[in-house]
């Protein structure tokens, strides 16, 4: 679906012949060949239109692997990192509206058993996100994510037996939580 062209503003002919002799001096001049260069040249070089909101990135090195004095690697790096941020950002943010939409609709009492998929999601989300950008200090780049990064790869290696997500923590509350609303005397209907 090609979308039409806006049409140019038409001049009137026949109100003032110094109008129409302006006009039809600047059309010869200026108009005219910039039209024919658009139609002829521009319009045959040009490749298929390809909509904005489906735009690819192309594959761009990481910084490990990065020249030692490539500063065009390192520049793509840093903002491939900063898109891929503001991603990982809308992403969390995007899971965090499906779960409130979601306990707003439920209820805050049947929340916990029925919204359950979204709170697991953004759980996983967060704690991926935290890990990758948490605590790294506001002016911070790729070459931080990297070195954060490997410094915990290091240490889940050498503390395998250690829950870095946190879901034991996370059940724990939920557990807890759904006893205490249990214990709530609520009206017959209700129960």
């Amino acid at each position: 679906l090609k979308m039409p062209e806006p049409t140019p503003q038409e001049h009137v002919y026949g109100v003032s012949k110094w109008s129409d002799l302006g006009y039809s001096t600047i059309d010869m001049l200026y108009l005219r060949p910039v039209r024919w260069f658009h139609q002829n040249v521009v319009e045959r070089l040009r490749g298929p239109a390809y909509p904005y909101y489906h735009r690819k990135f192309g594959p761009v090195k990481t910084i490990d692997q990065c020249e030692i004095q490539d500063q065009v690697c390192f520049y793509e790096a840093e903002m491939a990192f900063l898109r891929e941020k503001r991603i990982d950002t809308m992403i969390v943010e995007i899971l965090h509206d499906r779960l409130t939409r979601c306990i707003a609709y439920e209820g805050r009492i049947d929340a916990l058993d029925k919204c359950a998929k979204e709170k697991d999601a953004l759980f996983e989300s967060h704690t991926n996100w935290y890990q990758k950008y948490g605590e790294m200090g506001v002016p911070h780049s790729c070459i931080d994510a990297y070195m954060k990064q490997k410094h915990l790869m290091i240490w889940m290696r050498r503390h395998p037996e250690v829950d870095l997500k946190g879901w034991a923590i996370e059940r724990e509350y939920e557990n807890k939580a759904k006893e205490y609303i249990k214990s709530i005397p609520m009206p017959m209907e209700i129960r």
